[in-house]
């Protein structure tokens, strides 16, 4: 199933900010980015170890270019 592009960049910009804010390790934080991890995984119909991974490549693709 094809994955609806606006949607996903929405998804990775909510949920790299989550986890900008979950690196600082508290519960709820941490918590919330899971849950949210979890939802937009169920609203884009994939995976939530592959979701996050994409998070995380976001994350590396954007401190490179402020390097």
């Amino acid at each position: 199933m094809p994955v609806n592009r606006a949607i996903l960049k929405q998804a990775l910009s909510e949920l790299a900010r989550l986890k900008g804010g979950a690196e600082n390790p508290t519960r709820f934080l941490a918590q919330l980015y899971s849950s949210a991890l979890s939802e937009w995984a169920g609203e884009l119909g994939v995976d939530q170890h592959k979701l996050n991974r994409l998070v995380h490549i976001r994350d590396v693709e954007s401190a490179r270019r402020f390097h």
